[in-house]
Protein backbone atom coordinates (compact mmCIF):
# COMPACT_ATOMS: atom_id res chain seq x y z
CA UNK A 1 0.00 0.00 0.00
CA UNK A 2 1.20 3.30 -1.21
CA UNK A 3 2.21 5.89 1.64
CA UNK A 4 -0.10 8.83 1.33
CA UNK A 5 2.11 12.46 1.02
CA UNK A 6 0.69 13.79 4.43
CA UNK A 7 2.56 10.73 6.26
CA UNK A 8 5.37 10.91 3.59
CA UNK A 9 6.33 14.78 4.69
CA UNK A 10 4.84 14.74 8.49
CA UNK A 11 8.80 11.95 8.23
CA UNK A 12 10.41 14.21 6.17
CA UNK A 13 9.48 17.17 8.20
CA UNK A 14 10.76 15.04 11.59
CA UNK A 15 13.89 14.18 10.54
CA UNK A 16 14.77 18.05 9.11
CA UNK A 17 13.43 19.39 12.19
CA UNK A 18 15.23 17.03 14.62
CA UNK A 19 12.48 15.86 16.13
CA UNK A 20 11.21 19.49 17.09
CA UNK A 21 9.02 20.93 14.93
CA UNK A 22 7.43 23.48 17.11
CA UNK A 23 10.69 25.01 17.92
CA UNK A 24 11.76 25.01 14.20
CA UNK A 25 8.85 27.05 13.09
CA UNK A 26 10.03 30.01 16.21
CA UNK A 27 13.74 29.32 13.99
CA UNK A 28 12.15 30.25 11.04
CA UNK A 29 9.67 33.24 12.38
CA UNK A 30 12.53 34.56 13.82
CA UNK A 31 14.54 34.33 10.41
CA UNK A 32 11.43 36.02 8.74
CA UNK A 33 11.66 38.98 10.90
CA UNK A 34 15.38 38.96 10.39
CA UNK A 35 15.05 39.04 6.56
CA UNK A 36 12.48 41.89 6.98
CA UNK A 37 14.35 44.05 9.28
CA UNK A 38 17.43 43.62 6.84
CA UNK A 39 14.99 44.63 3.90
CA UNK A 40 14.40 48.21 5.59
CA UNK A 41 17.58 49.81 4.03
CA UNK A 42 16.16 48.83 0.68
CA UNK A 43 12.37 50.48 1.03
CA UNK A 44 13.95 53.37 2.87
CA UNK A 45 16.56 54.23 -0.31
CA UNK A 46 13.67 53.91 -2.25
CA UNK A 47 11.79 56.52 -0.36
CA UNK A 48 14.93 58.66 -0.07
CA UNK A 49 15.44 58.47 -4.08
CA UNK A 50 11.59 59.35 -4.41
CA UNK A 51 12.16 62.18 -1.98
CA UNK A 52 15.15 63.52 -4.36
CA UNK A 53 13.58 62.74 -7.51
CA UNK A 54 9.98 64.80 -6.78
CA UNK A 55 11.71 68.37 -6.95
CA UNK A 56 12.63 67.16 -10.21
CA UNK A 57 9.21 65.79 -11.38
CA UNK A 58 7.01 68.77 -9.95
CA UNK A 59 9.51 71.06 -11.14
CA UNK A 60 10.29 72.69 -7.96
CA UNK A 61 13.85 73.15 -6.51
CA UNK A 62 12.81 72.70 -3.15
CA UNK A 63 14.29 69.78 -1.29
CA UNK A 64 12.62 68.94 2.06
CA UNK A 65 15.69 67.85 4.82
CA UNK A 66 13.22 67.01 7.67
CA UNK A 67 11.94 63.59 5.61
CA UNK A 68 15.63 62.64 4.67
CA UNK A 69 16.59 62.87 8.74
CA UNK A 70 13.54 60.67 9.53
CA UNK A 71 14.87 58.46 6.84
CA UNK A 72 18.44 58.86 8.77
CA UNK A 73 16.71 57.95 11.89
CA UNK A 74 14.57 55.08 10.66
CA UNK A 75 18.03 53.40 8.97
CA UNK A 76 19.52 53.93 13.07
CA UNK A 77 16.81 52.38 14.71
CA UNK A 78 16.94 49.72 11.92
CA UNK A 79 20.17 49.42 13.24
CA UNK A 80 20.16 48.60 16.39
CA UNK A 81 16.92 46.45 15.82
CA UNK A 82 18.71 44.41 12.99
CA UNK A 83 21.66 43.81 15.64
CA UNK A 84 19.07 42.17 18.56
CA UNK A 85 17.32 40.19 15.95
CA UNK A 86 20.46 39.02 14.40
CA UNK A 87 21.79 38.07 17.59
CA UNK A 88 18.80 35.78 18.72
CA UNK A 89 18.31 34.00 15.05
CA UNK A 90 22.65 33.46 15.09
CA UNK A 91 22.09 32.47 18.72
CA UNK A 92 18.76 29.82 17.05
CA UNK A 93 21.58 28.33 14.50
CA UNK A 94 24.68 28.17 16.40
CA UNK A 95 23.21 26.84 19.57
CA UNK A 96 19.97 25.63 19.75
CA UNK A 97 20.22 24.21 15.59
CA UNK A 98 23.34 22.60 16.79
CA UNK A 99 22.08 21.27 19.97
CA UNK A 100 19.15 19.54 18.69
CA UNK A 101 21.23 18.36 15.96
CA UNK A 102 23.51 16.44 18.79
CA UNK A 103 20.37 15.52 20.68
CA UNK A 104 19.09 13.76 17.75
CA UNK A 105 22.14 11.85 17.21
CA UNK A 106 22.20 10.79 20.28
CA UNK A 107 18.75 9.56 20.15
CA UNK A 108 20.28 7.90 17.02
CA UNK A 109 23.06 6.04 19.11
CA UNK A 110 20.38 5.08 21.19
CA UNK A 111 18.15 3.62 18.36
CA UNK A 112 21.39 1.60 17.33
CA UNK A 113 21.77 -0.07 20.61
CA UNK A 114 18.68 -1.36 20.62
CA UNK A 115 18.93 -3.21 17.23
CA UNK A 116 19.07 -7.02 16.79
CA UNK A 117 22.71 -7.53 15.54
CA UNK A 118 20.56 -8.97 12.49
CA UNK A 119 20.78 -5.47 11.14
CA UNK A 120 24.41 -4.67 11.17
CA UNK A 121 24.92 -8.01 9.15
CA UNK A 122 23.06 -6.02 6.23
CA UNK A 123 24.65 -2.91 7.03
CA UNK A 124 28.57 -2.45 7.83
CA UNK A 125 31.38 0.11 9.10
CA UNK A 126 30.96 2.53 6.24
CA UNK A 127 27.47 2.63 5.25
CA UNK A 128 26.31 3.29 9.24
CA UNK A 129 29.24 6.14 9.52
CA UNK A 130 28.79 7.41 6.36
CA UNK A 131 24.85 8.03 7.23
CA UNK A 132 25.22 9.85 10.84
CA UNK A 133 28.47 11.96 9.48
CA UNK A 134 28.33 13.20 6.02
CA UNK A 135 24.48 12.44 5.40
CA UNK A 136 23.77 14.01 8.66
CA UNK A 137 25.99 16.78 7.13
CA UNK A 138 23.68 17.24 4.52
CA UNK A 139 20.26 17.10 6.21
CA UNK A 140 22.05 19.90 8.64
CA UNK A 141 22.41 22.16 5.54
CA UNK A 142 19.09 21.37 4.51
CA UNK A 143 17.59 22.10 7.95
CA UNK A 144 19.72 25.41 8.71
CA UNK A 145 19.96 26.78 5.55
CA UNK A 146 17.83 25.38 2.36
CA UNK A 147 14.25 24.59 4.28
CA UNK A 148 14.32 28.20 6.21
CA UNK A 149 15.22 29.99 3.41
CA UNK A 150 12.92 28.66 0.73
CA UNK A 151 9.93 29.52 3.28
CA UNK A 152 11.56 32.71 4.09
CA UNK A 153 12.04 33.60 0.31
CA UNK A 154 8.31 32.26 -0.42
CA UNK A 155 6.84 34.68 2.37
CA UNK A 156 9.05 37.38 0.78
CA UNK A 157 7.52 36.98 -2.63
CA UNK A 158 4.21 36.81 -1.41
CA UNK A 159 4.24 40.09 0.35
CA UNK A 160 6.06 41.39 -2.68
CA UNK A 161 3.23 39.90 -5.47
CA UNK A 162 0.53 41.72 -2.79
CA UNK A 163 2.10 45.32 -2.27
CA UNK A 164 2.75 45.87 -5.95
CA UNK A 165 -0.28 44.19 -6.86
CA UNK A 166 -1.79 47.08 -5.14
CA UNK A 167 -0.04 49.80 -7.08
CA UNK A 168 -0.16 48.09 -10.65
CA UNK A 169 -1.09 44.96 -11.75
CA UNK A 170 0.37 44.92 -15.14
CA UNK A 171 3.61 45.79 -13.42
CA UNK A 172 3.07 42.54 -11.67
CA UNK A 173 2.79 40.42 -13.90
CA UNK A 174 5.07 41.87 -15.90
CA UNK A 175 7.87 40.96 -13.11
CA UNK A 176 6.58 37.76 -12.11
CA UNK A 177 5.67 35.80 -15.19
CA UNK A 178 8.98 34.83 -16.36
CA UNK A 179 8.72 32.73 -12.69
CA UNK A 180 6.70 29.82 -14.13
CA UNK A 181 8.42 29.81 -17.28
CA UNK A 182 11.66 29.07 -14.93
CA UNK A 183 9.67 26.44 -12.91
CA UNK A 184 10.17 23.61 -15.60
CA UNK A 185 13.65 23.42 -15.67
CA UNK A 186 13.66 23.24 -11.30
CA UNK A 187 11.26 20.32 -11.73
CA UNK A 188 13.43 18.36 -14.91
CA UNK A 189 16.39 18.69 -12.78
CA UNK A 190 14.91 18.02 -9.60
CA UNK A 191 13.76 14.66 -10.98
CA UNK A 192 17.52 13.82 -13.00
CA UNK A 193 19.06 14.99 -9.16
CA UNK A 194 16.60 11.86 -7.40
CA UNK A 195 18.11 9.45 -9.66
CA UNK A 196 21.68 10.54 -9.99
CA UNK A 197 21.91 11.19 -6.47
CA UNK A 198 20.63 7.73 -5.26
CA UNK A 199 23.84 6.23 -7.39
CA UNK A 200 25.94 8.52 -5.86
CA UNK A 201 25.36 7.99 -2.50
CA UNK A 202 25.49 4.67 -2.79
CA UNK A 203 29.41 4.76 -4.63
CA UNK A 204 29.90 7.32 -1.36
CA UNK A 205 28.84 4.25 0.80
CA UNK A 206 30.74 1.56 -1.25
CA UNK A 207 34.05 3.93 -1.11
CA UNK A 208 33.93 4.27 2.16
CA UNK A 209 33.35 0.81 3.26
CA UNK A 210 36.00 -0.41 0.58
CA UNK A 211 38.61 2.43 2.23
CA UNK A 212 38.05 1.06 5.42
CA UNK A 213 38.45 -2.53 4.34
CA UNK A 214 41.77 -1.68 2.34
CA UNK A 215 43.22 0.34 5.55
CA UNK A 216 42.10 -2.42 7.54
CA UNK A 217 43.19 -5.22 6.21
CA UNK A 218 46.49 -3.76 5.23
CA UNK A 219 49.02 -5.91 6.77
CA UNK A 220 47.04 -9.32 5.35
CA UNK A 221 47.16 -7.72 1.90
CA UNK A 222 50.81 -7.03 1.99
CA UNK A 223 51.72 -10.40 3.83
CA UNK A 224 50.29 -11.90 0.53
CA UNK A 225 52.00 -9.39 -1.78
CA UNK A 226 47.38 -8.53 -2.89
CA UNK A 227 48.07 -4.81 -1.49
CA UNK A 228 48.21 -3.13 -5.52
CA UNK A 229 45.28 -6.05 -6.52
CA UNK A 230 43.05 -4.44 -3.94
CA UNK A 231 44.15 -1.29 -4.61
CA UNK A 232 42.54 -1.33 -8.10
CA UNK A 233 39.45 -2.68 -6.66
CA UNK A 234 39.43 0.96 -4.49
CA UNK A 235 40.51 3.30 -7.65
CA UNK A 236 37.69 1.46 -9.70
CA UNK A 237 35.68 2.98 -6.75
CA UNK A 238 36.89 6.40 -6.82
CA UNK A 239 36.84 6.72 -10.31
CA UNK A 240 33.30 5.89 -10.72
CA UNK A 241 32.81 8.26 -7.56
CA UNK A 242 33.93 11.18 -10.01
CA UNK A 243 31.75 9.99 -12.76
CA UNK A 244 28.50 9.85 -10.98
CA UNK A 245 29.78 13.20 -9.40
CA UNK A 246 30.10 14.51 -12.91
CA UNK A 247 26.91 13.43 -14.12
CA UNK A 248 25.01 14.85 -10.82
CA UNK A 249 26.37 18.04 -11.49
CA UNK A 250 25.22 17.66 -15.11
CA UNK A 251 21.66 17.33 -13.98
CA UNK A 252 21.77 19.94 -12.36
CA UNK A 253 23.13 22.97 -15.47
CA UNK A 254 19.30 23.11 -17.11
CA UNK A 255 18.95 25.42 -13.35
CA UNK A 256 21.96 27.18 -13.53
CA UNK A 257 21.81 27.80 -16.65
CA UNK A 258 18.35 28.32 -18.37
CA UNK A 259 17.03 29.23 -14.96
CA UNK A 260 19.27 32.02 -14.89
CA UNK A 261 18.77 33.30 -18.20
CA UNK A 262 14.76 33.11 -18.17
CA UNK A 263 14.99 34.98 -14.65
CA UNK A 264 17.45 37.70 -15.80
CA UNK A 265 15.07 37.87 -19.15
CA UNK A 266 12.23 38.90 -16.38
CA UNK A 267 14.42 42.20 -16.09
CA UNK A 268 13.42 43.23 -19.82
CA UNK A 269 9.77 42.39 -19.57
CA UNK A 270 9.60 44.74 -16.88
CA UNK A 271 11.50 47.60 -18.76
CA UNK A 272 9.72 47.27 -21.86
CA UNK A 273 6.27 46.80 -20.12
CA UNK A 274 6.80 49.39 -17.57
CA UNK A 275 8.08 51.91 -20.51
CA UNK A 276 5.08 51.24 -22.44
CA UNK A 277 2.70 51.99 -19.50
CA UNK A 278 5.13 54.79 -18.83
CA UNK A 279 3.66 56.23 -22.01
CA UNK A 280 0.23 55.76 -21.55
CA UNK A 281 0.85 57.74 -18.47
CA UNK A 282 -0.47 54.67 -16.44
CA UNK A 283 2.16 54.52 -14.01
CA UNK A 284 5.03 57.61 -12.52
CA UNK A 285 8.25 57.67 -13.44
CA UNK A 286 8.87 56.86 -9.63
CA UNK A 287 7.11 53.94 -9.57
CA UNK A 288 8.94 52.37 -13.18
CA UNK A 289 12.10 53.18 -11.09
CA UNK A 290 11.25 51.45 -8.22
CA UNK A 291 10.07 48.47 -10.30
CA UNK A 292 13.55 48.25 -12.19
CA UNK A 293 15.26 48.18 -8.81
CA UNK A 294 12.74 45.95 -7.57
CA UNK A 295 13.24 43.08 -10.36
CA UNK A 296 16.60 42.92 -9.22
CA UNK A 297 16.06 42.35 -5.30
CA UNK A 298 13.26 39.85 -6.71
CA UNK A 299 14.55 37.50 -9.23
CA UNK A 300 17.86 36.80 -7.31
CA UNK A 301 16.12 35.22 -4.29
CA UNK A 302 13.88 33.08 -6.61
CA UNK A 303 16.94 32.06 -8.61
CA UNK A 304 18.65 31.34 -4.95
CA UNK A 305 15.23 29.17 -3.95
CA UNK A 306 15.14 26.97 -7.07
CA UNK A 307 19.09 25.90 -6.26
CA UNK A 308 18.17 24.88 -3.26
CA UNK A 309 15.18 22.78 -4.32
CA UNK A 310 17.42 21.16 -6.35
CA UNK A 311 20.19 20.69 -4.10
CA UNK A 312 17.04 19.14 -1.86
CA UNK A 313 17.12 16.49 -4.45
CA UNK A 314 20.38 15.08 -3.43
CA UNK A 315 20.06 15.93 0.51
CA UNK A 316 16.32 13.40 0.64
CA UNK A 317 18.02 11.14 -0.09
CA UNK A 318 19.90 11.42 3.25
CA UNK A 319 16.26 11.72 4.36
CA UNK A 320 15.30 8.76 3.39
CA UNK A 321 17.97 6.83 4.77
CA UNK A 322 17.49 8.24 8.38
CA UNK A 323 13.59 7.72 8.03
CA UNK A 324 14.52 3.59 7.31
CA UNK A 325 16.68 3.85 9.94
CA UNK A 326 14.49 5.18 12.34
CA UNK A 327 11.36 3.11 11.52
CA UNK A 328 13.81 -0.31 11.80
CA UNK A 329 12.26 -2.52 14.26
CA UNK A 330 14.01 -2.98 17.44
CA UNK A 331 14.27 -5.41 19.60
CA UNK A 332 10.41 -5.01 21.82
CA UNK A 333 10.31 -5.30 25.41
CA UNK A 334 6.89 -7.30 26.66
CA UNK A 335 5.25 -4.82 29.09
CA UNK A 336 6.02 -4.43 32.01
CA UNK A 337 9.78 -4.53 32.17
CA UNK A 338 11.03 -6.75 34.74
CA UNK A 339 14.25 -7.23 36.37
CA UNK A 340 15.60 -10.45 38.59
CA UNK A 341 18.63 -10.57 40.98
CA UNK A 342 19.33 -14.03 40.41
CA UNK A 343 21.08 -15.63 37.88
CA UNK A 344 20.22 -19.45 36.40
CA UNK A 345 19.49 -19.59 32.98
CA UNK A 346 17.30 -21.35 31.07
CA UNK A 347 16.39 -22.57 27.35
CA UNK A 348 13.20 -24.12 26.70
CA UNK A 349 12.19 -25.31 23.40
CA UNK A 350 14.26 -22.77 21.64
CA UNK A 351 14.63 -22.73 17.72
CA UNK A 352 16.35 -19.75 15.69
CA UNK A 353 17.07 -18.93 11.98
CA UNK A 354 18.78 -16.52 10.76
CA UNK A 355 16.95 -14.34 8.11
CA UNK A 356 14.54 -17.00 7.95
CA UNK A 357 16.94 -19.24 6.82
CA UNK A 358 17.52 -22.84 7.70
CA UNK A 359 17.18 -23.48 11.45
CA UNK A 360 20.58 -22.99 13.42
CA UNK A 361 18.68 -24.14 16.72
CA UNK A 362 15.91 -26.79 16.82
CA UNK A 363 14.57 -27.32 20.20
CA UNK A 364 17.29 -26.56 22.57
CA UNK A 365 16.43 -27.20 26.10
CA UNK A 366 18.70 -26.75 29.20
CA UNK A 367 19.25 -25.29 32.73
CA UNK A 368 22.55 -23.91 33.99
CA UNK A 369 22.02 -23.52 37.82
CA UNK A 370 23.21 -20.39 39.94
CA UNK A 371 26.94 -19.86 39.96
CA UNK A 372 27.67 -23.46 37.98
CA UNK A 373 30.10 -24.00 35.63
CA UNK A 374 28.61 -25.18 32.33
CA UNK A 375 30.45 -25.79 28.73
CA UNK A 376 29.25 -25.71 25.02
CA UNK A 377 31.11 -28.32 23.14
CA UNK A 378 30.54 -29.77 19.81
CA UNK A 379 32.18 -29.20 16.18
CA UNK A 380 31.90 -25.46 14.54
CA UNK A 381 28.33 -24.31 13.16
CA UNK A 382 26.67 -26.31 15.64
CA UNK A 383 24.99 -23.66 17.53
CA UNK A 384 27.08 -22.82 20.37
CA UNK A 385 28.13 -19.01 19.68
CA UNK A 386 24.63 -18.83 18.67
CA UNK A 387 23.11 -19.94 21.99
CA UNK A 388 25.75 -17.11 23.65
CA UNK A 389 24.60 -14.19 21.48
CA UNK A 390 20.96 -15.63 22.16
CA UNK A 391 21.25 -15.46 25.89
CA UNK A 392 22.83 -11.83 25.40
CA UNK A 393 19.95 -11.03 23.07
CA UNK A 394 21.27 -9.89 20.23
CA UNK A 395 18.67 -11.78 18.19
CA UNK A 396 14.89 -13.01 19.52
CA UNK A 397 14.65 -16.56 19.46
CA UNK A 398 11.76 -17.88 16.65
CA UNK A 399 10.19 -20.11 19.09
CA UNK A 400 10.70 -20.89 22.60
CA UNK A 401 11.43 -18.94 25.52
CA UNK A 402 15.44 -17.71 27.17
CA UNK A 403 15.17 -16.77 31.07
CA UNK A 404 17.05 -15.52 33.90
CA UNK A 405 16.28 -15.77 37.20
CA UNK A 406 12.95 -17.34 36.03
CA UNK A 407 12.48 -14.21 34.27
CA UNK A 408 11.80 -14.28 30.56
CA UNK A 409 15.04 -12.06 28.60
CA UNK A 410 12.15 -10.21 26.52
CA UNK A 411 10.34 -9.00 29.22
CA UNK A 412 13.98 -6.77 30.23
CA UNK A 413 15.05 -3.95 29.04
CA UNK A 414 18.59 -4.28 27.60
CA UNK A 415 20.23 -2.13 29.45
CA UNK A 416 19.37 -4.45 32.85
CA UNK A 417 19.97 -7.66 30.47
CA UNK A 418 23.46 -6.33 29.71
CA UNK A 419 24.13 -5.46 33.10
CA UNK A 420 23.88 -9.14 33.90
CA UNK A 421 26.17 -10.32 31.84
CA UNK A 422 30.04 -10.39 31.22
CA UNK A 423 31.58 -11.51 27.87
CA UNK A 424 35.27 -12.59 27.30
CA UNK A 425 35.55 -13.20 23.18
CA UNK A 426 38.76 -15.01 21.76
CA UNK A 427 38.88 -12.48 19.12
CA UNK A 428 39.42 -9.32 20.97
CA UNK A 429 38.18 -5.53 20.24
CA UNK A 430 39.64 -2.60 22.21
CA UNK A 431 38.78 1.03 21.07
CA UNK A 432 41.06 3.83 20.20
CA UNK A 433 41.55 4.93 23.70
CA UNK A 434 43.66 4.51 26.53
CA UNK A 435 43.93 0.86 28.64
CA UNK A 436 41.82 2.80 31.15
CA UNK A 437 39.60 4.10 29.22
CA UNK A 438 39.15 0.38 27.64
CA UNK A 439 38.89 -1.35 31.19
CA UNK A 440 36.19 1.50 32.40
CA UNK A 441 33.90 0.60 29.82
CA UNK A 442 33.22 -2.23 32.32
CA UNK A 443 31.70 0.47 34.68
CA UNK A 444 31.97 3.66 33.30
CA UNK A 445 31.72 5.46 36.45
CA UNK A 446 34.19 3.40 38.56
CA UNK A 447 37.25 5.19 40.03
CA UNK A 448 40.64 4.69 39.08
CA UNK A 449 41.67 2.60 42.26
CA UNK A 450 38.71 -0.07 41.02
CA UNK A 451 40.17 0.40 37.60
CA UNK A 452 43.69 -0.96 38.75
CA UNK A 453 42.13 -3.59 41.22
CA UNK A 454 40.99 -5.00 37.85
CA UNK A 455 44.04 -4.91 36.18
CA UNK A 456 45.66 -6.62 38.57
CA UNK A 457 43.19 -9.72 39.23
CA UNK A 458 43.32 -9.90 35.24
CA UNK A 459 47.40 -10.27 35.49
CA UNK A 460 47.85 -6.92 33.26
CA UNK A 461 48.79 -4.67 35.29
CA UNK A 462 52.55 -5.29 35.59
CA UNK A 463 52.49 -4.93 31.86
CA UNK A 464 50.50 -1.65 31.63
CA UNK A 465 52.86 0.23 33.90
CA UNK A 466 55.88 -0.65 31.60
CA UNK A 467 53.87 1.06 28.71
CA UNK A 468 55.21 5.04 28.21
CA UNK A 469 51.73 6.52 29.83
CA UNK A 470 50.90 3.98 31.97
CA UNK A 471 47.12 3.52 32.07
CA UNK A 472 47.23 6.98 29.98
CA UNK A 473 48.21 4.90 26.97
CA UNK A 474 46.72 4.84 24.04
CA UNK A 475 46.52 1.54 22.31
CA UNK A 476 44.71 2.14 19.15
CA UNK A 477 42.07 0.99 17.37
CA UNK A 478 41.10 -2.19 17.36
CA UNK A 479 43.76 -2.74 20.15
CA UNK A 480 46.41 -2.61 17.48
CA UNK A 481 49.61 -1.18 19.95
CA UNK A 482 49.15 -4.34 22.03
CA UNK A 483 49.99 -8.03 21.52
CA UNK A 484 46.84 -10.76 21.34
CA UNK A 485 47.81 -11.73 25.36
CA UNK A 486 47.34 -8.68 26.44
CA UNK A 487 44.42 -7.12 24.86
CA UNK A 488 43.34 -11.33 26.37
CA UNK A 489 43.81 -9.81 29.37
CA UNK A 490 42.49 -6.06 29.21
CA UNK A 491 39.19 -7.24 27.85
CA UNK A 492 39.17 -9.59 31.20
CA UNK A 493 39.81 -6.32 33.28
CA UNK A 494 36.68 -5.18 31.46
CA UNK A 495 34.76 -8.04 32.83
CA UNK A 496 36.07 -7.89 35.99
CA UNK A 497 35.33 -4.38 36.62
CA UNK A 498 31.96 -5.09 35.37
CA UNK A 499 31.26 -7.95 38.02
CA UNK A 500 28.25 -9.06 36.51
CA UNK A 501 26.65 -12.37 37.87
CA UNK A 502 26.85 -14.10 34.35
CA UNK A 503 29.99 -14.65 32.07
CA UNK A 504 30.37 -15.97 28.63
CA UNK A 505 33.76 -17.41 27.52
CA UNK A 506 34.47 -18.02 24.08
CA UNK A 507 37.33 -20.04 24.05
CA UNK A 508 39.19 -17.24 25.38
CA UNK A 509 42.79 -18.94 25.92
CA UNK A 510 42.47 -21.01 22.35
CA UNK A 511 45.09 -18.42 20.50
CA UNK A 512 47.85 -18.13 23.19
CA UNK A 513 50.81 -19.35 23.91
CA UNK A 514 51.62 -21.13 26.67
CA UNK A 515 53.05 -18.24 28.88
CA UNK A 516 49.78 -16.09 28.24
CA UNK A 517 47.87 -18.87 28.55
CA UNK A 518 48.88 -19.33 32.08
CA UNK A 519 48.34 -15.95 32.76
CA UNK A 520 44.86 -15.70 31.08
CA UNK A 521 43.52 -18.42 33.18
CA UNK A 522 44.67 -17.11 36.48
CA UNK A 523 42.51 -13.68 35.23
CA UNK A 524 39.58 -15.90 34.33
CA UNK A 525 39.80 -18.23 37.70
CA UNK A 526 39.73 -14.87 39.43
CA UNK A 527 36.71 -13.27 36.66
CA UNK A 528 34.61 -16.68 37.56
CA UNK A 529 34.30 -16.48 40.99
CA UNK A 530 30.78 -17.00 42.56
CA UNK A 531 29.25 -16.42 38.55
CA UNK A 532 27.56 -18.21 36.82
CA UNK A 533 29.48 -19.45 33.53
CA UNK A 534 29.32 -20.43 30.04
CA UNK A 535 32.21 -21.53 28.15
CA UNK A 536 32.12 -22.29 24.68
CA UNK A 537 35.00 -24.90 24.80
CA UNK A 538 37.14 -26.25 21.76
CA UNK A 539 39.80 -27.88 23.86
CA UNK A 540 38.22 -30.50 26.27
CA UNK A 541 40.40 -30.36 28.67
CA UNK A 542 39.81 -27.21 29.52
CA UNK A 543 36.25 -27.75 30.70
CA UNK A 544 37.18 -31.16 32.12
CA UNK A 545 36.02 -29.96 35.23
CA UNK A 546 32.58 -28.33 34.42
CA UNK A 547 29.32 -28.67 36.27
CA UNK A 548 27.79 -30.10 33.33
CA UNK A 549 29.25 -29.96 29.82
CA UNK A 550 26.66 -29.84 26.70
CA UNK A 551 27.38 -31.29 23.26
CA UNK A 552 25.73 -30.12 20.23
CA UNK A 553 25.46 -30.80 16.58
CA UNK A 554 23.26 -29.83 14.13
CA UNK A 555 21.18 -27.34 16.67
CA UNK A 556 20.68 -30.08 18.85
CA UNK A 557 22.19 -30.97 22.56
CA UNK A 558 23.07 -34.61 21.66
CA UNK A 559 23.87 -35.20 25.48
CA UNK A 560 25.24 -33.39 28.60
CA UNK A 561 26.63 -34.22 31.81
CA UNK A 562 29.92 -33.79 33.55
CA UNK A 563 33.34 -35.12 31.95
CA UNK A 564 33.40 -38.74 33.17
CA UNK A 565 29.96 -39.46 32.80
CA UNK A 566 30.11 -38.50 29.23
CA UNK A 567 33.01 -40.25 28.55
CA UNK A 568 31.27 -43.46 29.68
CA UNK A 569 28.38 -43.19 27.74
CA UNK A 570 30.88 -43.72 24.51
CA UNK A 571 29.23 -41.32 22.37
CA UNK A 572 30.38 -38.11 20.79
CA UNK A 573 32.12 -36.37 23.41
CA UNK A 574 33.74 -39.38 24.19
CA UNK A 575 34.95 -39.57 20.28
CA UNK A 576 35.58 -35.97 20.25
CA UNK A 577 37.89 -36.59 23.33
CA UNK A 578 39.95 -39.05 21.67
CA UNK A 579 40.61 -37.24 18.55
CA UNK A 580 41.67 -34.29 20.59
CA UNK A 581 43.88 -36.73 23.01
CA UNK A 582 44.90 -38.52 19.44
CA UNK A 583 46.26 -35.28 17.73
CA UNK A 584 47.94 -34.41 21.41
CA UNK A 585 49.97 -36.64 20.59
CA UNK A 586 50.87 -36.31 16.64
CA UNK A 587 54.30 -34.59 15.80
CA UNK A 588 56.02 -33.48 12.87
CA UNK A 589 58.43 -36.29 10.57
Amino acid sequence: MKESFKNRFSKWFDIVTYGDKAKYIRFIIWLFIDSFVASIPSGVMMVAIYLLLAPIMTDTAVYEQKPLWILVGILLVQTLLYALVRRKTYLDICVGHSEAQQNEKIRFGDKLKALPMGFYATHDAGSISTLLVRDYEEIENLSSSMVSNITVIGLRLLAALIVMSIFNVKMTLAMFIVIPLAIPFAIISYKQLTVSSGDLLKIQQDTASTVLEYTGGISTLQAYDRAGNAFSALRDNFAKLRDDSKRQEKAGGAVSMYGRAILFLGISIVMGVGGWLLAKGEITPFFYIMCLLAALQVYEPILQMFVFIISMARTNQCVKKLIDLKEEAPLPVQSPARTTADSEISFHDVHFSYDGNEEVLKGVSFEIPEKSFVALVGASGSGKTTITRLLARFWDVSSGQISIGGVPITSMTQEHLLSKISMVFQEVYLFQDTIEGNIRLGKPNAMHEEVVAAAKAAACHDFIMTLPDGYDTMVGEGGSTLSGGEKQRVSIARAILSDAPIVFLDEATASLDPENEVLIQKAIDELVKNKTVLVIAHRLQSVMNADAILVLEDGKILEQGTHEELLKNGKKYAALWNNQQTAGNWKLA
